[in-house]
């Protein structure tokens, strides 16, 4: 039995070396954009030209921390796609490698366990499709992972030592909220962390009936940060832009849209794969596949109401946070994907006969990696596709620009073009700076 377990702890080591290098591998792709990664790009690029993070001049809805990371790889004299795609392969390894932690700390769970979910987390199509993106989403996960288990040290940590985790979690946590909006969602678990979680929490009602006045005071606090808060939500450049969307639904239409799409994006995450290459039959199992993922996850947080820590409040908070935006995108969830994957597995144990869940979850992880190795196989494939890139990259919009860039192929029409694109490409792609 120990030398099974052995092999197996061996395997899973292996296997994630072998995935690593296959992302490593990726760092040779050529400069792949997308909406989002241009508008980070631009912002990027107006500030090395010494006129701030902005987009044609305009301040942008996007927080300029993750324009700001280019910005450093620019001045160090590496700002290229290469380095681009390595940094978001260095935070990966680091988030992952603080998941590891937080999984054994946080969940209980056995080395084994905390590999598998890192593995798995790897091999999620989510991640291998957005690690060769300019995009904030992959270093905001490898940012947040480790604020989120300095956050639990300090909250595990009963002596004067905590205020050394905080002092670190705390610029941790604002650089977080920099690279990407929701990173407010670590504020809670923040707050957690130095009243000192559950223990805090137990003595709080004697507190309040020996303390009236203080409560009081602390409650007026409570209920005027709630207000600042709000206030700053109503006035947020992410609400001005969805309010038009969100006030045509009205509020019924809101949360029957909100349970459509994000029981899609669960479904994704579930089968791990996008709907989109999917048989069109396909979609109503995913959708249902998605809706009892979403279950079993909140039966797994429900499971641990009695052993709340930081992690919980981060991830409640964070959900809490999608759930009301109004579109659908599953990259949504790349940042907490190992703690999501953390939470399923802790519901499927408490529905799940025992006799049953082993194999059921081995047959899984099999599909799950299966899939997985074949994504990150396509995108090997794009990778190292030379003069097909641009036929083999994306949906076809950007096919033009790639070909006059890469290429040298005179679109038939100019407007086929994207300026912006072009733009981007001839200064940040490593081929093209070598002409």
């Amino acid at each position: 039995m120990i030398d099974t377990l052995h092999r197996f702890r061996v395997a899973a080591a292996l296997a994630l070396l072998l995935v690593s290098l296959a992302y490593l591998v990726q760092i040779a792709s050529p400069l792949r954009l997308i909406g989002d990664g241009v508008d980070y790009l631009l912002q990027a690029s107006s500030a090395v030209d010494g006129h701030g993070f902005r987009v044609h001049g305009e301040r942008s809805m996007r927080p300029p921390g993750y324009p700001a990371l280019i910005f450093l790889l620019v001045k160090a004299g590496i700002g290229k796609s290469w380095a681009i795609v390595a940094l978001n392969c260095l935070l990966l390894g680091i988030g992952c490698w603080s998941s590891y932690y937080i999984l054994r700390s946080s969940f209980g769970f056995e080395a084994a366990v905390a590999k598998i979910i890192c593995l798995l987390t790897l091999l999620s199509f989510v991640m291998v499709k957005h690690v060769t993106y300019p995009l904030s989403d992959v270093c905001f996960f490898g940012a947040s992972m480790p604020c989120l288990l300095l956050l639990l040290r300090a909250e595990a940590d009963k002596t004067a030592g905590r205020y050394w985790w905080l002092a670190f979690a705390a610029p941790l946590l604002m650089f977080c909220i920099e690279l990407r909006t929701i990173g407010i969602a670590l504020i809670p678990a923040l707050a957690w962390s130095t009243v000192g979680g559950a223990a805090w929490a137990k003595s709080v009602p004697q507190g309040l009936r020996r303390h009236r006045i203080a409560s009081l005071v602390l409650l007026l606090f409570v209920l005027g940060a709630v207000a600042w808060a709000g206030r700053m939500l109503l006035h947020s450049r992410y609400l001005q832009f969805n309010a038009k969307t969100l006030h045509r639904r009205g509020v019924i239409g809101n949360i029957v849209a909100d349970l459509s799409d994000h029981s899609m994006e669960w479904g994704e995450l579930a089968v791990n794969a996008p709907v989109s290459k999917l048989p069109g039959q396909m979609e109503l199992p995913v959708r249902v596949a998605g809706f009892l993922t979403l279950l079993l996850a909140a039966t797994g947080i429900r499971e641990r109401r009695r052993t709340l820590d930081a992690s919980v409040w981060y991830v409640a908070g964070y959900a809490s946070i999608v759930f009301a935006y109004p579109w659908f995108d599953t990259r949504l969830w790349l940042p907490v994907l190992p703690l999501l994957m953390g939470y399923v597995l802790v519901g499927a144990r408490h529905v799940t006969p025992p006799r049953l869940l082993r194999p059921a979850v081995l047959g899984y992880c099999f599909l799950f990696c299966v899939l997985g190795i074949t994504a990150l196989g396509y995108s090997t494939r794009v990778t190292f596709a030379g003069p097909r890139f641009p036929d083999l990259y994306g949906d076809g919009t950007l096919r033009a620009t790639y070909r006059l860039a890469l290429l040298g192929e005179s679109p038939k029409s100019a407007s086929d073009v994207d300026q912006d694109s072009l733009y981007l490409l001839r200064r940040y792609e490593w081929r093209l700076s070598s002409k």
